[in-house]
């Protein structure tokens, strides 16, 4: 994966040490925990309620209710919340590099080559109120091969720029091997789909690749659509398809060579 060179801070010598020891090669760029909206929204609103609920509580004296004293202390958790998720994660830097990436919470490495990459799961959620947009909340979860887990969420600045160029490396990476595994005729499976030179299964029923007429993405929902009928063969949330961008482009991909 060839990334376009971005200039960054020094590395640290644990993040040097890490990347030199796992072979990760080259280092290109950096994301890190910030004080991104998830957690201002949770400061600002945490803040609000203790203030708020605090001076009605010393203003009535006595005569407050225990449902105040509630209020005020959901408020203070709330707060105390945040502050203590950001100065625990505020250390947490994520290292891009040409063989993979490393994750540093403070002096702890955690390296994922992309060769030992398993899946990669990705949820992007537009949210509205009464139909106006209200925000984006995004959540990379990456697997390795041992079966440990790391997810990616609001609480770094730039999400969805490291979500995209970790996707982009890991499907850079798999997709070969995809259509070498097909071409051998070997079965691919991504989570509730799977794909093999008969076509693509549901689990219930296998839809020859002359039958399918496209594969498309509308509002986070894969949908697969079958020659000469109106509706859907079947529809799945992106969120649920691992390696959801090799699984695109290795459908494609047959599907030009099914159609030449």
């Amino acid at each position: 994966m060839a990334y376009p060179y971005q200039a960054g801070p020094t590395l640290s010598p644990a993040a040097q040490q890490a990347i030199s020891t796992y072979q990760l090669g080259a280092y290109h760029s950096e994301f890190k925990v910030g004080l991104t909206r998830h957690y201002l929204t949770g400061l600002i609103a945490g803040l609000i309620i203790t203030l708020l609920f605090g001076f009605i509580l010393i203003n009535t004296g006595n005569d407050s209710s225990n449902v105040l004293l509630i209020l005020f202390l959901l408020g203070l958790i709330l707060l105390l919340y945040y502050v203590v998720d950001f100065l625990i994660h505020m250390s947490w830097r994520v290292y891009l590099c040409e063989q993979g990436f490393l994750l540093m919470k403070g002096s702890q490495a955690d390296p994922f080559r992309w060769d030992q990459v398993q899946a990669m799961w990705q949820q992007v959620t537009k949210h509205y109120r009464n139909g106006i947009y209200t925000g984006t909340t995004h959540k990379y979860t990456i697997q390795r091969l041992d079966g440990h887990k790391i997810i990616f969420n609001d609480k770094f600045k730039q999400v969805e720029k490291l979500g995209d160029a970790l996707s982009d490396a890991i499907t850079t990476f798999m997709l070969p091997r995809a259509l070498a595994s097909y071409n051998a005729g070997q079965v691919l499976n991504f989570g509730p789909l799977s794909v093999s030179q008969q076509g693509v299964s549901n689990g219930k029923e296998t839809l020859p690749w002359h039958e399918i007429k496209e594969f498309g993405v509308n509002r986070g929902i894969v949908s697969v659509r079958k020659e000469g009928k109106w509706f859907n063969w079947s529809t799945i949330s992106v969120a649920k398809i691992p390696n959801f961008f090799v699984f695109m482009s290795l459908t494609r991909s047959i599907l030009s060579q099914v159609r030449r």
